[in-house]
C-alpha cells in the first residue's frame, strides 16, 4: 500500500507538532521525562524480551553464544537506537528548516570483537568498535543545508552524544525473593 503522503507532507506536519511540543515546552517548569527499559529473560531460552513503555523488542543471540537468532543482539540494538535516534533528529532538523526531503535513509555500521566480550584476549576490545554513521538523503536540498544538518545532528542527537559523551552509568545487583 502506498503512502499517504510523501516524506516532504510528513515534515510539514512535523514541523506543527514540533513548534506545538516546544511551546508546551517553554510554559512548564523544566521536567526531564524518565525513561526506563526492563528485560526478563526468559528461562529456558534465555530470550531477553526489552520492554519500553507498552512496547516489545525480543532481544536473543545467534547459536554460537547458545541463543536461536529470533532477535537482534544487545550491540546491535545499540546500533538500531542509534540509528532511529539520528533518523529521528535529522526528521526535525530538516522540519524545523523546512528542507524539502523526499527519501531519507540512515546507516550505521560498526564491529565487534567477540574474544573482548567472551573473556578470550584481554588485547581485543570489548565495546563496539568503528562505529560510522551515514545519512543517505534524496530531495531539493543543498550540500550546506545538509552540512549544517550535519552539524547540528552531532551536537542535537541524544543517542548519539550518549555513545560520544558517555555519562555516568550507576549499576546494583538486587536478590529477588524467593517463589511462594
Amino acid at each position: 500500500m502506498a503512502p499517504i503522503w510523501g516524506l516532504r507532507e510528513f515534515l510539514r506536519r512535523k514541523r506543527q507538532a514540533l513548534a506545538s511540543f516546544r511551546a508546551r515546552l517553554r510554559e512548564q517548569p523544566p521536567t526531564p521525562v524518565a525513561l526506563r527499559a526492563t528485560v526478563t529473560v526468559a528461562a529456558g531460552t534465555g530470550l531477553r524480551p526489552v520492554r519500553v513503555r507498552e512496547h516489545s523488542v525480543l532481544s536473543d543471540s545467534g547459536p554460537a553464544l547458545g541463543g536461536y537468532d529470533l532477535g537482534p543482539n544487545a550491540p546491535e540494538l545499540l546500533l538500531a537506537a542509534m540509528a532511529s535516534c539520528i533518523a529521528h533528529s535529522a526528521l526535525a532538523l530538516a522540519a524545523d528548516r523546512e528542507l524539502e526531503l523526499d527519501d531519507l535513509r540512515v546507516e550505521v555500521t560498526g564491529q565487534i570483537d567477540y574474544r573482548g566480550a567472551m573473556g578470550v584476549s584481554a588485547d581485543a576490545p570489548v565495546a563496539p568498535t568503528g562505529l560510522s554513521y551515514t545519512l543517505h538523503y534524496r530531495g531539493e536540498v543543498s550540500d550546506s543545508e545538509m552540512a549544517a544538518l550535519q552539524a547540528d545532528l552531532e551536537r542535537l542527537c541524544p543517542v548519539l552524544l550518549a555513545v560520544l559523551q558517555p555519562q555516568p552509568l550507576r549499576g546494583r545487583v538486587e536478590r529477588l525473593p524467593e517463589h511462594t
